[in-house]
């Protein structure tokens, strides 16, 4: 469902059904973005690119060109959300979720079944990413990368760009939850969890949160720990798996970016997660 408003949000027009997955099918996680106004010279003005997993159930309903299981795809609008395109397929979604190393519990996480979207003001590149398996033969999740550099038409193959270390038990390479802002100078953002500083066996979940940045369009990267100390992810709340929150945050400002992740208080039973920036 998609509702506008042309009046700084004091009214808004009825919510209208935009894209139709098919039978049995869904979609999740939708989010708008907004391309940048270029004028007359520029390739890009003011389209909207909504993205979303679409989620087909059944083969015979399952809208061209997207595939039975999980999709990344967007829809896009030249006129200010009037009228939508089809459904454009980025990816195949193959997450397989997050566990603890040690004891195979749950570890529930949004970046498996959500993507997050981030648009670069100045060039207008769309960048993408999502946790996806692809990258250990589908054993562990990490943080899948992709990026459009004509308003979303067509898609780079995914990489992988969380700079977990490969020499490590596969349980403590899982990385998940990731979030992705773009600076105005292009530089790019991206906040993630990972298990890299978890002993096998401890009875502690040993968890960290880091931030990684590209100054070339995601062609390199380099990664900074935000947490000053691992947190135990076995303390967190439980639902359906231990829970931090299906998003973080992460705000993109002037020169800065300002990441917003929870951790949590270690075994405090009265309030078991805090959120830091």
């Amino acid at each position: 469902m998609f509702a506008r408003t042309t009046d700084g949000g004091q009214t808004w027009e009825p919510a209208r059904e935009i894209y139709d997955p098919g039978l049995r099918n869904q979609t999740v996680g939708n989010q708008i973005v907004v391309l940048p106004d270029q004028g007359p010279t520029g390739p890009f003005h003011g389209e909207l690119v909504n993205v979303l997993t679409n989620i087909c159930r059944s083969l015979f309903t399952c809208p061209a060109p997207l595939e039975p299981g999980a999709d990344v795809a967007i829809i896009r609008s030249t006129d200010r959300g009037d009228t939508w395109s089809d459904p454009i397929r980025v990816s195949g979604l193959a997450a397989t979720g997050v566990q603890d190393p040690d004891t195979g519990s749950p570890v529930r996480t949004g970046g498996d079944i959500i993507p997050e979207i981030a648009v670069d003001p100045s060039s207008g590149n769309l960048y993408l990413v999502w946790q996806d398996s692809r990258f250990s033969g589908f054993a562990v999740d990490g943080i899948a990368f992709s990026v459009s550099a004509d308003g979303g038409l067509t898609w780079s193959t995914p990489a992988q760009i969380n700079q977990t270390p490969a020499d490590i038990g596969l349980g403590e390479q899982q990385a998940f939850t990731p979030m992705i802002r773009v600076r105005a100078d292009g530089t790019i953002g991206v906040t993630y969890y990972d298990f890299r500083n978890h002993t096998p066996g401890a009875p502690a979940l040993e968890t960290d949160a880091f931030l990684v940045h590209s100054h070339d369009q995601g062609a390199t990267w380099q990664e900074t720990r935000l947490t000053a100390a691992s947190f135990d992810l076995r303390t967190a709340p439980v639902s359906q798996g231990f829970f931090l929150g299906d998003y973080q945050g992460l705000a993109a400002a002037g020169s800065r970016f300002t990441p917003l992740f929870v951790q949590t208080n270690s075994g405090n039973t009265e309030n078991r997660t805090d959120v830091f920036a």
